[in-house]
């Protein structure tokens, strides 16, 4: 049986052997920051993801995981308020009362859409998107909120953008926050703790600072990371 991740040591910036069988072992996750598991494509991310979201949801404490979906499931002529309200009252009574839209007009200010909120779906650009789908795992009261890469059309700036949003709010609101990024420069700036991921092996883990040492004394490869 896999270890919860509270009873994994923690990361210390440490070289990670390759793990040519079992469990990858990403330590715990600290509450209020940021991970980032970093890898190119097809380098076993999404794979590291759902290991951590099945180990938090077994975890002794009880946590609420919730993955930020990879496309929304609104009704494109909706408006932005009403696709958030509807995410909220999924399988709940359809009544809604001021809780609820007080519910919703703060998670869309949280997220940097409550000038959107009028606005239709369909007309909202690519970083838009990425931020109503983030509102719509926050509505349900994560406490530990995950999320695949972001959309492959955003410019790495962009991606920085949405890292760092999910960064301010594991910050502001105590959650841990996780986010698969593939562009290493965007994960060295965003990320209070990195995953690196290397042919489905977890192979370094620790903060961008420890992993730039590791890269300079030889033990991970340099050309992983951006000097």
């Amino acid at each position: 049986m896999i270890a919860p991740f509270a009873s994994i040591p923690a990361a210390t910036g440490e070289r990670v052997a390759p793990l040519p069988a079992g469990p990858l072992r990403p330590g715990p996750l600290p509450a209020g920051a940021l991970t980032v598991v970093l890898g190119t494509a097809a380098s076993g991310k999404t794979r590291l993801l759902s290991r951590i979201a099945r180990d938090l949801a077994d975890a002794d404490v009880a946590t609420r995981v919730i993955m930020v979906e990879r496309h929304a499931a609104a009704v494109p002529s909706l408006r932005v308020f009403e696709a958030l309200l509807l995410a909220h009252k999924q399988g709940d009574r359809w009544a809604v009362g001021t809780r609820e839209i007080q519910a919703v007009r703060a998670c869309l200010r949280l997220v940097g859409l409550a000038q959107a909120a009028d606005g239709l779906v369909e007309q909202l650009d690519a970083e838009a998107r990425q931020r109503l789908l983030i509102a719509h795992a926050l509505i349900r009261q994560p406490d530990a909120l995950l999320m695949d890469e972001p959309e492959r059309k955003l410019a790495p700036r962009h991606q920085a953008d949405i890292a760092l949003l999910l960064r301010r709010i594991a910050a502001e609101h105590g959650l841990r926050a996780v986010v698969a990024l593939a562009d290493a420069a965007t994960a060295l700036q965003v990320a209070d703790r990195l995953l690196l991921m290397r042919d489905g092996r977890l192979v370094a883990t620790g903060s961008p600072a420890q992993l730039r040492a590791l890269a300079r004394a030889g033990d991970i490869d340099a050309a992983w990371l951006p000097s």
